[in-house]
């Protein structure tokens, strides 16, 4: 499959599939830059602040986290196997299944976090997605996701499949931020992606 629409088709049912493996690969443990990312996020927000997970697998090591630091949240993914996990590993939180493409959960988060996610999205699918998103942000938030680091698409391979990743260039997130009224607060880029992190003030 080297089609990039085949691929990027085929991430939600390749993750369900292999649910598994995606645990195992994933780990307990956050990696460093995962620490030192989640750290800068949640220094933005309170004990007892509500948290929006989009896509967040089993729920380890991300939400675990978020947990730990007394935060209250609510995880989604595409995966049934994986919100079903999340569920099981992680009773104080609250998972559900959707799609991050469609969600509309009527509520609003003191902060959203999309992290390792809305970069298997197409860049047409993250121009609609992250403004949905978004609008899941209560005044006040805070909002983080990371991201390729250009305009396009790129197809890798995981277990012996193709695993779709997309992004739209810096001015095409920049833009979403600044519509839905966020600044952004600390921005990365490496080679191998970026990261953003974004405040709405009120």
């Amino acid at each position: 499959m080297s089609d990039p629409a085949r691929a990027a088709a085929a991430v939600v049912d390749l993750y369900d599939r292999r649910a598994d493996d995606w645990i195992i690969d994933r780990g307990v443990e956050l990696t460093a830059v995962d620490r030192l990312w989640l750290d800068r996020f949640t220094a933005m927000l309170s004990p007892g602040d509500t948290v929006l997970d989009v896509g967040c697998g089993s729920g380890r090591p991300v939400a675990a986290a978020l947990l730990d630091r007394g935060l209250d949240v609510t995880g989604v993914d595409s995966s049934a196997r994986l919100v079903a996990k999340a569920a099981e590993n992680l009773p104080s939180a609250r998972f559900l299944q959707a799609d991050m493409r469609t969600l509309d959960l009527g509520r609003t988060f003191g902060g959203v976090l999309a992290w390792h996610s809305l970069f298997h999205l197409t860049p047409e699918d993250q121009r609609a997605t992250l403004p949905r998103l978004l609008a899941h942000a209560a005044p006040r938030a805070v909002v983080m996701f990371s991201s390729g680091h250009r305009l396009g698409h790129a197809l890798g391979a995981w277990h012996g499949e193709p695993l779709y990743h997309g992004s739209l260039d810096a001015a095409g997130y920049d833009a979403i931020l600044t519509g839905g009224g966020f600044r952004v607060a600390h921005r990365v880029r490496a080679d191998d992606g970026s990261v953003w992190l974004a405040t709405r003030d009120g």
